[in-house]
């Protein structure tokens, strides 16, 4: 097998060492470019918070709920006397039956130069108690007459109207929900019962105003929870994922069909139980966000961006060894700086238009840039084709990574397998020690 002869190793030895100290520098760099796209990451969370503030902010629902008063007779011994005592408790019921539509309408807010996703929903929520499941004992006394249907939500800001039936009578809705205001925020309304054999059928219809992210509680022994909203790109979050789901490129909808069995929730629990033991914490929802937003995207691009580098330098460099001709440090440090705004421009542009236009006009701003710079170097037409057409493959294969995020790690090692053996290939006939004739030192 015939060998490329290497002239001067010590020339090429110090070229190394300063390109890789070029290379240290520019991942140094790189750690300061991730900073500041981390740094316009936080004033994009600002943003939402303020309009958070000003709209309302994710939304969890809680209930329907019953909340029934009781006295607890108590007896005490006191020097040798018993005394009774009355304690005012309170016992929430939870329905043998939930079933719960939302039909959401995202839409996007302004501020400033972000743009903020909110959201409004009408929920319609249909559940089933039998309040004769709970029944009075010799120690105590339930006081029917005083029941509340409760309902909560994590801001209650975000009302737009409410209204409340129970077995098709409609029902006056107050602010607050009553013994669980201190904790779980919402509404209440009272509904005395007479016939605890008859079962109750309550019907609650709400329009509410929220951000992000929208859950519902399966706090029923059987619970039926479907989500529906215009929006191609739904991340669905909490305790069970739902059992269908059909996604389009302009909606999705998606059911539950959840058990108290999986939830572990009891059909009923006294007022302190809820509060000590945190007990509503299985939620299932959706979150209406791209699972990465261009600032994600961004920082990814300053991982990917020190193999594109990598293999700059290496077409250089075997260049340099192989046509034996020099070229200087500062052509690679500038062709560095050149790929290192290729992070910084990609996210300037992406704050103002869509990510995908964005990476192309950044690609053909920095592929022209180089190409530019490089055709002082390479002296014939097909070096020079060849090299512009290496780094359009390099920013294809870049964003192809970016788009496939869920097998992106997948494609992104292959890729760097792929390009290491491609390297290997060219390389292994250089003889690395022989030397043919002198270059003068740089």
């Amino acid at each position: 097998m015939s060998s490329i002869k290497v002239s001067n190793s010590h020339y090429l030895g110090k070229k190394f060492a300063l390109i890789s100290l070029i290379a240290l520098t520019f991942l140094m760099a790189s750690f300061w470019l991730n900073s500041n796209i981390h740094e316009r990451g936080n004033l994009l969370n600002k943003a939402k918070n303020d309009i958070f503030l000003a709209w309302s902010g994710p939304q969890t629902i809680i209930g329907p709920m019953l909340i029934v008063p009781y006295t607890h007779h108590q007896e005490q011994e006191l020097n040798k006397k018993i005394i009774k005592k009355d304690v005012l408790k309170y016992v929430i019921l939870l329905p043998e039956r939930l079933e719960t539509n939302t039909t959401t309408t995202p839409e996007i807010r302004r501020r400033g130069i972000f743009d903020v996703l909110v959201y409004q929903t009408n929920i319609e929520s249909t559940c089933l108690f039998i309040p004769s499941s709970h029944k009075a004992d010799g120690n105590k006394t339930m006081h029917w007459e005083q029941v509340k249907i409760v309902a909560c939500i994590d801001d209650v800001r975000g009302f737009n109207s409410v209204n409340l039936s129970v077995n098709n009578t409609e029902t006056l809705v107050s602010s607050g929900s009553a013994e669980l205001n201190n904790r779980y925020p919402g509404i209440h309304g009272q509904f005395p019962i007479k016939n605890l054999s008859e079962p109750l059928e309550v019907k609650l219809s709400m329009n509410i105003k929220g951000s992000e992210t929208l859950c519902v509680l399966p706090i029923a022994k059987s619970n039926t929870i479907n989500f529906n909203a215009p929006w191609p790109d739904p991340s669905f979050i909490g305790a069970f994922l739902p059992n269908t789901k059909t996604i389009t490129n302009n909606n999705f909808k998606a059911e539950w069909q959840i058990s108290s069995l999986a939830t572990g929730l009891p059909n009923h629990f006294e007022l302190t139980e809820a509060v000590d033991k945190n007990i509503f914490s299985k939620s299932i929802g959706v979150k209406f966000l791209k699972t990465s937003d261009h600032y994600q995207q961004s920082e990814r691009t300053t991982k990917y961006i020190f193999l594109f580098m990598f293999y700059t330098f290496l077409v250089f460099f075997l260049y340099e060894v192989v046509k034996e001709i020099k070229i200087h440090i500062f052509q690679y440090f500038m062709t560095a700086c050149s790929l290192l705004c290729f992070s910084l421009l990609l996210t300037a542009f992406a704050e103002h238009m869509s990510f995908e236009v964005a990476y192309g006009l950044t690609s053909v701003a920095i592929i022209g840039q180089i190409a530019f710079y490089s055709f002082g170097l390479f002296h014939k037409k097909i070096e020079r084709v060849l090299f512009v057409c290496l780094l359009v493959a390099l920013y294809t294969y870049l964003f192809v990574v970016l788009r496939l995020e869920e097998i992106a790690f997948l494609i992104g090692a292959i890729g760097m397998f792929v390009a290491i053996s491609i390297a290997m290939y060219f390389t292994k006939k250089i003889n690395w020690f022989e030397e043919k004739k002198s270059l003068p030192e740089s």
